[in-house]
């Protein structure tokens, strides 16, 4: 037995000594003269070797390799790594993985190529990596469940190409959106649903959906939602108001959303002490309550508030404190439910302007923004030009975003203002259609570039066409005419009217104009201008009036005409106005040569009250009159008397349908008007966010004549009428209604009940 195990011992004692001797490991280990790099296109083979834990004199060694191949895994440049030893020499082979040449996508609609591009981490110009392309899948999947596109599918296509490239094709399949069926608002009992949904960005599905998108699910709009709410409770007094939660909850058969907020109102408070502490001892504290739009005792409001804290950093910040802080402090009072507010004022250090800076503007040239700019280098620093600096770049129309900032200077006693602005196309080509019941079908076309050359010059092309007038125009507008706060134009123009209900005759009017204007105040404007124009009379109609026919008989004219305009506006919306007041004064002077000799003048006079909060309910006012009158030894020519009836002056009447008429039956218009118009603007129920409001309307009219020929009547009443319309800025462009009555009318006036305008730009 013994001799059995010693014969073992020996064997494997020679087997060990064996294994020594030629295992480069465990023997004396064979050392490493060269190391190659193979398989490797793109890659550097400088780069493999920085991540190889081998250099040339090592001994070989398995650890190292190990090590070795896992660190250049890891890089993620290769999708196979093989290390060998042939003699001497250590031999890395690489395969590589593919780059990334290009990623494009497809069925996208919700979001663009670039916004897509944005959210994966894959790019062009990189190592392909599938891990981080199956991530990215998961990111846009996402991004579709937000927008509220929960049947989206995205797939990507792997597209191998030359020279150990790819490409990715993600492909898209939106689906239908999932609509909101339902928004609930839990817990409510002093606010109405209909008063707390007006400010929401997510509304159930309704007839205008199509057009304003509301109805789709957006988990940001919801989140918008959520702190609207919060708002409009702090606006009305419910200081202590929270929203629980807002949860949008997919239908079962997942076409749709059913959106609840759960709300807890509390109880409701009013405004208690404002007080005002602080360093500022520029203004007596007289003068800075005096500020102040909030008052004790009124409903407690968020907004108001702000309100408040704006107007006095105008005010204080026009001393130069560009770094003022106003802080609220609010206490609520529980047992007498009232908030008492502290502003503190920090004033900060008192600066002066150092340097104006614009950015952002690619096309648009700087002295275009820097000339609305109301401050001036070296001034002292103002709160509220920095407000109307930001309104007035703003009113240009030429830009989507802009920001005015004030970073710390480098001296600390100035102030740099910095102006950054997002661009937006400012040309338009636009083609329009529509109808109305004064001059049936109504064509448009017009080019226009709002921004020309960048200088904010205007420059349009139109074109407009109805059964009744064909009317072409050039325009160009230079807004600040030799550098100075002057705008000069010129306009060409070639209008034709045909023969209508209320006369038998067409015109055709060709000529040009030249025009300068310019500001008196923030509100007041002055437009000086002259045209010369080259009018034609033709008589075309089977019966027409002696004074027609001599009319066309002295065709064609010349006029030679200037004219003043002043215009007064500081309404607080053009297209759906609620507060303000617009005064115009027109003068015109036909007689510098030509043919035609008068003088005219007309004015117009409108006022918009807001009748309740919020502005649903609105009084308008109107009151218009003219006068004209030949001059010279030449009577007012027929074309150039005032006509009225219409939905543009006193409705109920056709155009032209009422005043002095020829023994034809021709409207022979007047040499004065007066008109007197009074409206209730009203919110229509659910439509009022869509764009619609309903008026009711009564309208008085004179239009007269002190030296009538002997073959035209008028009885020189007074014309009234009343009645009911609908104006909606819809999606096909400005929609009107109008059913109106004439009350008070004279024998040969022609009415008509029903006015419909529409129009639109495609």
């Amino acid at each position: 037995m013994k001799r059995y195990y010693l014969l073992i011992h020996c064997l494997a004692t020679a087997l060990l000594v064996v294994v020594m001797l030629f295992s480069p490991s465990l023997g004396h280990a064979e050392t490493i003269e060269s190391i190659r790099v193979e398989g490797n296109q793109r890659i550097e083979s400088e780069t493999v070797l920085s991540y190889v834990e081998l250099a040339e004199g090592d001994a070989f060694n398995s650890q190292s390799i190990r090590a070795s191949v896992k660190a250049l895994f890891a890089t993620d440049f290769f999708k196979d790594v093989v290390f060998d030893q042939e003699g001497s020499s250590l031999v890395i082979r690489v395969t590589e993985n593919p780059m990334v040449s290009q990623i494009n996508f497809d069925g996208n609609r919700a979001f663009e190529d670039d916004e897509l591009a944005k959210m994966i981490k894959q790019k062009p110009h990189t190592i392909f990596n599938r891990a981080q392309s199956e991530q990215d899948l998961a990111s846009l999947q996402q991004a579709y469940r937000v927008k509220g596109l929960f049947l989206a599918k995205v797939d990507v296509q792997i597209k191998p190409q030359e020279n150990n490239q790819v490409s990715l094709h993600y492909k898209v399949q939106e689906g239908e959106k999932s609509k909101v069926k339902e928004v609930r608002i839990v817990g409510n009992r002093e606010l109405t649903d209909k008063e707390l949904m007006k400010g929401l960005m997510i509304h159930p599905t309704d007839w205008l959906s199509w057009y304003t998108d509301e109805d789709t699910y957006d988990r940001e709009k919801l989140q918008f939602d959520q702190v609207q709410l919060k708002n409009k409770y702090l606006d009305e007094g419910y200081v202590m108001a929270s929203v629980d939660s807002s949860v949008a909850e997919l239908t079962p058969d997942k076409s749709a959303f059913i959106v609840t907020h759960t709300v807890r109102e509390g109880a409701r408070y009013r405004l208690g002490k404002v007080e005002l502490k602080g360093d500022f001892d520029e203004l007596s504290e007289s003068e800075l309550y005096s500020k102040l739009t909030i008052t004790e005792g009124e409903w407690y409001s968020r907004k108001r508030m702000k309100e408040s804290m704006d107007s006095l950093t105008d005010v204080i910040g026009d001393f130069g404190y560009a770094f003022l802080r106003i802080s609220p402090k609010s206490e609520v009072n529980e047992e007498d439910k009232r908030v008492d507010v502290v502003l503190n004022i920090e004033k900060g250090r008192r600066v002066y302007v150092n340097r104006i800076e614009i950015s952002g503007n690619t096309q648009t040239r700087d002295e275009v923004i820097r000339r609305q700019v109301d401050m001036v280098e070296g001034n002292l620093f103002s709160a509220s030009k920095m407000r109307t600096t930001k309104k007035r770049i703003g009113s240009l129309g030429f830009f989507e975003t802009i920001d005015l900032t004030t970073p710390v200077s480098a001296d600390p006693e100035k102030v740099d203002v910095k102006v950054v602005v997002e661009e937006k196309p400012t040309g338009a080509f636009t083609i329009g259609a529509g109808y109305s019941s004064a001059d049936a079908f109504i064509g448009t076309a017009s080019v226009s570039q709002n921004n020309f050359l960048g200088r904010g010059q205007k420059l349009s092309f139109s074109f407009a066409l109805s059964s009744n007038t064909t009317d072409y125009n050039i325009s160009f507008t230079e807004p600040y005419f030799l550098g100075k706060n002057l705008s000069a134009g010129i306009d060409l123009f070639n209008k034709k009217t045909t023969p209508t209900s209320a006369n038998s005759y067409e015109t055709n009017a060709l000529g040009g104009g030249l025009r300068l204007g310019f500001p008196i105040s923030p509100y007041l404007r002055d437009t000086i201008s002259y045209r010369l124009v080259n009018v034609e009379v033709t008589n075309t109609g089977t019966s027409y009036s002696r004074l027609t026919q001599a009319q066309a008989d002295d065709s064609p004219y010349v006029q030679s005409m200037i004219s003043n305009s002043l215009v007064w506006n500081n309404v607080d919306s053009s297209l759906v106005p609620t507060t303000g007041r617009i005064h115009k004064l027109n003068t015109d002077f036909s007689g510098l040569g030509g043919d035609v000799k008068f003088v005219r003048v007309t004015t117009d006079h409108q006022f918009y009250t807001p009748l309740t909060k919020g502005s649903d309910w609105v009084g308008y006012l109107r009151g218009k009159a003219g006068y004209s009158s030949g001059i010279m030894g030449k009577d007012l020519p027929i074309f150039e008397r005032f006509q009225l009836g219409g939905a543009g002056s006193i409705r109920g009447f056709k155009r032209g349908g009422l005043g002095p008429r020829t023994t034809i039956d021709e409207a022979y218009g007047g040499t004065m008007y007066e008109i007197l118009t009074a409206e209730l603007l009203f919110p229509i129920y659910g439509l009022t966010d869509k764009g619609v409001r309903g008026f009711v309307f009564v309208d008085s009219a004179h239009l007269h004549d002190s030296d009538l020929p002997s073959d035209v009547t008028d009885d020189e009443s007074i014309r009234v009428s009343s009645g009911v319309g609908v104006n909606w800025n819809s999606p096909f462009g400005p929609l009107r209604l109008i059913f109106g009555t004439a009350l008070i009318k004279g024998k040969q006036d022609k009415t008509r009940l029903f006015d419909f305008s529409m129009g639109t730009a495609f």
